[in-house]
Order: C-alpha cells, then sequence, then structure tokens
C-alpha cells in the first residue's frame, strides 16, 4: 500500500463538487466538510488518489488531532452520517461512481448506528482512526474489504459476515495505533477470504452478550465457527478485557497469540476447541513478543497442522489466583509438528493438561513445569523429546500427576526405547509400579517390595540370578559348616549296611549339595545320600571361638532354601516370559 496522504481538497461551491457528491447532496442536505472529503476522495473520478480522505485538519494519521479517544471535542465538521455509508452501497448509481480502491476515510466521527446487514457492499471500507461509538451491524454482510483500524468503536454485530479480502479490526505495524472495541464483537460463522487481523486491538466485552448464553462468559470477541483462509492474529500490544471464542473456527494459515494479553479472570481468557489451524499456533515468538493471560485458555479437541507453543526466547504467563481456574487446557489437541513449552510461567497453580492429547515432539524445561498435581497427561503421545530427554528428569515430570495413571510411564518408556535408551526404559517401568503400588494395603506392599527386590517387577528378571547365587552360596556354607560339625549324616539310600560293613559311600560335595537342595528340577544326588541329623549337635570353630551347630536348625534351612529354589525359578521363568508384567498391567 502507499504510505503517501492525500491532501484536504477545497470545495469553493456546487460546481466543484464530483458527481459523486452531486448524487449525495440531492440525497442528504448540508453534507459536512467530513462528508464531502469521503465522497470526493471515493469518487471514481478523482484521479489524484492518495491514501486517504483527512475528515480533520490533518491528513496525517499519526497527528495527535486524529486520535479519535479525543473524539467528543472533534467538531461537526468531522461527522459522516452512518446513513450516507448506508446508501452508498444500496444506490446502484452511486455504487458505480465509487474508485476500485473504495471508501478510504482519516479521524471522522461516524454518527448514528451503521446498518450493512444483508447487503453485498460493492467497496472496500477503510475507516482509519475514526470514532464510530454507536452498534455497528453487518450481519451476513458481503464486502471485499473492512479495516477499522486503529479506531473505537462500540458493540460490532457481523455473524455470518462475508469478507472476500481480509478483514482488519488492528495490523502488528503499529501505523495508526490501537483500535478499540467499548464491547463485544460478534463474527460468528463469518468467512473471511483472507487474513484475520485484531493486531494490537483492545477489546472489551459487554455488559449483556448478544447471545445471552454467552453473557456469563463475558465475550469480548465472538468468532464461533469462522472460515479464515489465511491467518489470524493477536499481536503486538493487543489486549482483551473478556473472553476470546475461537471455537470450531477453520484458519488456513497461523493462528498468532504472541505479544497479547488476554484477560478473564475466574473464567476463559481464550477458547479455541473444536478448531482446524492449517498453520501453526504461536502463543508467543520473537520478534511479536510475550504472552499473558488471567483465566483459562483452552484448545479441547483442536487439530494443528504446524507447530504448537512458546517459541524461541519469547514467554508465556499463565496468571491468576490459586482458587480459581488457570492454565493451558488441550485435552485431545493433536499436533503434527512440536509442542514448544519454554520460557513459560504457570503461576499459583495453573494447570497444564494434556489429556488424550498428540503431538509430535515434546520440546520443554524443567523451569516451565506446574506444580505437582497440575500436570494431566494420561492419555498423552508423542515420538520424542527436545531438550530434556533424559529418564530421571522426565520420571520427575511424570510425577507430578495429581493421581497414578500407567499410560504416561508407558509412553515415557516407550520413547525411551525407540530412542536407544533400555536402560532408562527399564527405570521408568519400575518407577511406574512403584507408584502403583505406593498407597496400596500392606500385604500388597510386601508382595510388590519382594517383585521388584528379585526381578525389577519382571522387568529386570536376571536378578533371579542373582538372588540363586546369593542363596546357592549361603548354603555351600551352611553345609560346610554342618559337615565339620557332624550333624550332616548319610542316608543310606539303597541298604543299610550289616553291622561291622563300612561300605563305600558318595562324597558330599558341599557347593553340589547347595545346588542339588535349590534347583527344583535337577537332581545332582546329594540331598539322596546326605541330610542333617535332627537330634545331633556339633561345635564349629571360627575365629578361635566354638560355635554349637545344632542338626535341626540346619535342616530348617535347607527346607526353606527348597522353597527359595522353586520360587525364584517360578518367578525367572514368568519374568523372562512376561507373566509378571501381564498380570502387573
Amino acid at each position: 500500500m502507499e504510505r503517501g496522504f492525500a491532501s484536504e481538497r477545497k470545495h469553493s461551491g456546487p460546481a466543484a463538487l464530483s458527481e459523486l457528491s452531486r448524487l449525495a447532496a440531492s440525497k442528504f442536505s448540508n453534507l459536512t466538510h467530513a462528508e464531502l472529503a469521503l465522497l470526493e476522495f471515493a469518487d471514481i473520478g478523482n484521479v489524484n488518489h492518495g491514501e486517504l480522505a483527512a475528515a480533520g485538519p490533518s491528513p496525517n494519521p499519526l497527528d495527535a488531532s486524529n486520535d479519535p479517544k479525543d473524539a467528543a471535542t472533534w467538531t461537526r465538521d468531522r461527522e459522516i452520517r452512518a446513513t450516507l455509508i448506508e446508501w452508498l452501497a444500496i444506490d446502484h448509481a452511486a455504487a458505480a461512481r465509487i474508485h476500485p480502491s473504495g471508501i478510504r476515510v482519516l479521524g471522522a466521527r461516524v454518527v448514528g448506528s451503521l446498518d450493512l446487514s444483508y447487503m453485498h457492499v460493492p467497496f472496500v471500507i477503510m475507516m482509519i482512526r475514526c470514532s464510530i461509538p454507536e452498534r455497528i451491524r453487518l450481519q451476513a454482510t458481503e464486502i471485499p474489504r473492512l479495516d477499522l483500524n486503529g479506531s473505537y468503536t462500540g458493540e460490532i454485530f457481523a455473524p455470518d459476515i462475508h469478507v472476500a479480502g481480509s478483514l482488519f479490526f488492528g495490523w502488528d505495524n503499529h501505523d495508526y495505533g490501537p483500535f478499540h472495541a467499548n464491547g463485544e464483537i460478534d463474527i460468528e460463522g463469518g468467512k473471511v477470504d483472507g487474513d484475520l487481523s485484531f493486531g494490537e486491538g483492545h477489546l472489551r466485552h459487554s455488559n449483556a452478550s448478544f447471545n445471552p448464553n454467552f453473557t456469563p462468559m463475558n465475550i469480548a470477541l465472538n468468532a464461533d465457527e469462522v472460515e479464515v483462509k489465511h491467518g489470524v492474529t493477536f499481536c503486538c500490544g493487543f489486549e482483551s478485557d473478556g473472553a476470546v471464542d475461537l471455537d470450531e473456527s477453520s484458519i488456513g494459515g497461523d493462528l498468532v497469540f504472541a505479544g497479547g494479553r488476554f484477560v478473564n479472570p475466574n473464567n476463559t481468557a481464550i477458547t479455541t476447541s473444536v478448531a482446524r489451524i492449517g498453520g501453526s499456533v504461536f502463543l508467543a515468538v520473537d520478534p511479536a513478543g510475550a504472552f499473558y493471560s488471567d483465566g483459562a485458555v483452552e484448545f479441547l479437541g483442536t487439530d494443528v497442522a504446524g507447530m504448537f507453543g512458546v517459541f524461541s526466547n519469547s514467554s508465556g504467563k499463565f496468571a491468576g489466583k490459586t482458587s480459581e481456574r488457570h492454565g493451558l487446557f488441550a485435552n485431545g489437541l493433536e499436533v503434527n509438528g512440536g509442542f514448544e513449552w519454554r520460557n513459560v510461567d504457570l503461576e499459583n497453580g495453573a494447570t497444564l493438561d494434556l489429556t488424550n492429547a498428540s503431538v509430535a515432539v515434546m520440546g520443554d524445561d524443567q523451569r516451565s513445569r506446574p506444580h505437582p498435581g497440575k500436570l494431566l497427561i494420561d492419555g498423552f503421545t508423542y515420538k520424542g523429546f527436545e531438550f530434556v530427554k533424559d529418564a530421571r528428569s522426565r520420571l520427575r515430570w511424570v510425577s507430578l500427576q495429581p493421581e497414578f495413571h500407567p499410560q504416561p510411564y508407558r509412553q515415557l518408556a516407550k520413547v525411551l526405547r525407540a530412542n536407544g535408551d533400555d536402560a532408562g526404559a527399564v527405570s521408568v517401568l519400575i518407577a511406574e509400579q512403584d507408584a502403583r503400588f505406593q498407597n496400596s494395603y500392606l500385604i500388597r506392599r510386601i508382595w510388590a517390595a519382594f517383585l521388584k527386590t528379585t526381578v525389577g517387577y519382571g522387568h529386570e528378571p536376571l536378578l533371579t540370578i542373582i538372588w540363586a547365587a546369593i542363596v546357592v552360596l549361603l548354603g555351600w556354607m551352611m553345609v560346610t559348616i554342618g559337615s565339620r560339625a557332624g550333624v550332616m549324616r548319610r542316608t543310606w539310600p539303597e541298604s543299610i549296611p550289616i553291622s561291622g560293613e563300612v561300605p563305600s559311600y558318595e562324597r558330599l560335595h558341599p557347593l553340589l549339595y547347595s545346588l542339588d537342595v535349590f534347583l527344583p528340577f535337577v537332581n545332582l544326588h546329594q540331598e539322596h545320600y546326605w541330610w542333617p541329623d535332627a537330634a545331633a549337635e556339633g561345635e564349629w570353630t571360627i575365629f578361635g571361638r566354638r560355635v554349637k551347630i545344632n542338626g535341626q536348625v540346619l535342616r530348617y534351612y535347607f527346607w526353606m532354601q527348597i522353597i527359595a529354589g522353586w520360587l525364584l525359578s517360578a518367578i525367572f521363568i514368568a519374568g523372562v516370559t512376561g507373566l509378571i508384567r501381564t498380570f502387573e498391567d
């Protein structure tokens, strides 16, 4: 767009009027300076077409005289009747005289309620830094482009509006200052074939919504079910006092909230649920700036084709009181790209809800994690991590859940294993069982401790070999002690020798005896020939001290070793085959 400014034109009388002005004069008496400036500028015969028709003393948009916050002090010469604009849209002769660039006016005050509902407006309307205090009605209006950049308006009722180009309630380039709406903007069901931009606009909810059912939400912007072919932008100083509602919207490009403040305490600040975003969602991104919300930010069941989150060195802040519902609620969110969550402040117990969400890559940092009990990730799936990848740190992340859910542990283990960290995956699966049994009754906790110690809940079955070796070595020592103390007796399994006969007999091998006692499916014929004598006692010397050994005690020990052999063998087989894991799942 050109950046030159049209000079204010002087009119000495009817002969100087353009054809469009003469048509208007026949319908409207006492045309004001602003109305004549609009008509002269818009006339197709105006060959010296600049950018804007100046309603005030200066054609420079940035001049203080064009600041609409001071519109109450403007003279009547700067007024434009709303009915004049309506007439230009519906009068065929007048519409035919309007230049292709349309109506473009700077610093005017529109008098009356502008109503273009159900009209096909054949020309662009740009009302730059204008004051339009009464309600604007644009229901089902068709228009090539509408630009209210830098203007101050009242409520805007524009459901089902269709804009063939872009719809601007503010830009992000600070050329004209922020747009202000003193009341709800309703574009529900609208279609915008270009961009929808609120730039650095300031929106405020009405005391009563156009839809009474929405009044408790304090709706500042109702954009339910809008279709925007390109992007939607709230940027660079944007402020909303009330909810921004984009539920069930379809956006072809990026959705940008960077540099915006969305305030609706203990209520919904942003809702973009069941929406379809063809680009990325930027809550904060350089150089547009940071993100701030006070209230719930909702992306429930939303599909995002690109990325989602806070990017680069920008920051996000989710504010609110401890007793209030606030934070990011993204149950069922699907992001085809990365979910980046860094430099985020979740204040006063703000919630991060990613229940049943799905992203390609999870990229976060530890400072951006919510308080314990405020992370909801049951059903959350992802294929990899950025930045924080080690199992220990990710386990601390999973432990922020308010209650135990197994899926987050298994998802984490799956991703760690897929990325080559098998040891980390095992540690996560063991931590899952620790969390599962943490609040169980005593007997169940004792059983869990046994399973963890022996086979790592089935994830480390080779641990049983270590325990088996310990038991066998202990048995070896006990057999050796019993043999030296003289309490191990021959059992004469085949035949009792005749008195005086001492035939050759199977030799006692302590290590083999211990293995024979321990292994349930192996017979080394040691236990067959030797067994402690319950009635025998003996002594064993260790470090110069004599210790009494009782055969009955030794017999009790071997019974326990037999039981341990059966139990550890069964646990080993169950762990290797996955039966323990299947049972616990």
